[in-house]
């Protein structure tokens, strides 16, 4: 494969084809060792000393099956990592990728690509080496039942749990536990690091969940999704797991030993109970703040051919509130209600900042107009199919949020 440093376009010489990616995004295709690196301006400051720096992104390391349908997101996790020492001493660097159950698959048949991407319609031989795998992989598949022909990349994001458990996660799987290993001796300053992939995360379940089906963690059932949080006073994880076929969404909490001691399940907001993608939310001290916009799960459209999502222009989106503090020290509790506030037609990708005043919520999320999901979505308006011009480009919007007297949102 041949690439392009200025576009970010990948040339790949076997499948005949060219693909742009963001320049972010454009693929190594192999790990890197760890190396001393330099500082060249500048210098690590006092509180970063012994820390390291990481980013985890797609890296598409084979030839896809289906070049022409070849998405950037479709990469296996790859972390990138920068090792910082004192002052402007030697630093280290690398990258390698998580070591997913497909990743491993695709290994032990010689690098040959057996999944395909997220743009890529139901195929019988890919449904059933899917499912092949969950049953290969029992009990700790690394994707719930929806999730077949594609695999968990663990390329969506990092996180250090509360017992200080660092994930890999991905937006419709289990997120899997990694750590480093030093090596090369003489103190923290001089040695090197190596990335190693524990295996698929899963909490411990401190009690008896009260719905032994939908009230534990089942990786069968269960994604973690992207963004998880972790609340800084009390070091709880609060994670997000939604069913797009089955249209009911999860809230779960791990207390700050890594014991999962909260998950309910609650119903979409929207006027025909559709799923949407709800790929992130927020958390204050005393709420979770759910942002459901109408990116919606279109199985029909998926099903004959077609991309997974229609972006429904003409609905409103939602902002839900949950009360952290009504289950006491033991999660949401199973009485936990969501509150939602209607608010206007957009997308939220991610949210920054969340705080609460008496009974009002403040939010600060990048906002879009509408979205095309990446490429993997449609439009509609009333029912009817559209074609907009979509300039994907987010804004950083305020919400302010009030929680009582039926709520509201500006």
């Amino acid at each position: 494969a041949g690439a392009d440093a200025v576009t970010g376009s990948l040339r790949d010489e076997e499948a005949g084809t060219t693909t742009e990616f963001p320049e972010l995004m454009r693929p190594l295709r192999e790990p890197r060792e760890s190396r001393r690196v330099r500082v060249i301006s500048g210098s690590v400051p006092e509180a970063l000393h012994g820390g390291v720096f990481m980013r985890n992104g797609p890296d598409q390391r084979h030839t896809p099956l289906f070049p022409e349908g070849r998405h950037w997101f479709d990469g296996d996790g790859m972390i990138h990592w920068c090792h910082l020492s004192a002052g402007d001493g030697a630093q280290s660097y690398g990258c390698s990728y998580v070591e997913t159950q497909g990743f491993k698959e695709e290994r032990e048949k010689g690098g040959e690509a057996l999944y395909c991407g997220i743009k890529q319609s139901p195929i019988l031989d890919l449904v059933l080496h899917g499912m092949w795998s969950k049953v290969r992989n029992f009990p700790t598949p690394d994707r719930p039942w929806w999730v077949i022909q594609t695999k968990n990349t663990a390329n969506n994001g990092l996180l250090v749990t509360g017992k200080g458990t660092l994930l890999a996660t991905y937006e419709a799987g289990s997120p899997y536990e990694i750590r480093f290993e030093r090596s090369g001796g003489g103190g923290a300053d001089s040695s090197t690091l190596r990335l190693v992939t524990e295996g698929v995360y899963t909490p411990t379940q401190r009690e008896a969940p009260a719905h032994p089906i939908l009230g534990a963690y089942n990786h069968y059932l269960h994604n973690f999704t992207a963004h998880a949080k972790v609340c800084p006073r009390t070091n709880e994880v609060i994670f997000l797991s939604y069913d797009l076929i089955g249209q009911r969404f999860s809230v779960g909490v791990l207390n700050s030993d890594d014991s999962l001691v909260s998950m309910e399940t609650f119903e979409f907001p929207f006027a025909e109970g559709e799923a949407c993608m709800m790929h992130d939310f927020a958390i204050t001290e005393g709420k979770v703040v759910l942002m459901a916009h109408p990116l919606l799960f279109d199985k029909e459209q998926s099903m004959g051919g077609g991309v997974p999502f229609t972006y429904d222009m003409s609905a409103p989106s939602f902002f839900g509130i949950l009360d952290r503090r009504r289950g006491g020290s033991g999660g949401l509790g199973t009485e936990a209600e969501v509150s939602w506030i209607e608010a206007d037609n957009c997308y939220c990708f991610h949210s920054m900042a969340c705080w609460e005043e008496d009974e009002t919520v403040h939010l600060y999320a990048h906002r879009l107009d509408v979205t095309g999901a990446l490429g993997m979505a449609t439009f509609r308006r009333d029912g009817n199919e559209e074609r907009p011009r979509v300039e994907e480009k987010a804004r950083l919007h305020k919400w302010t949020l009030q929680t009582a007297g039926g709520g509201g949102a500006r």
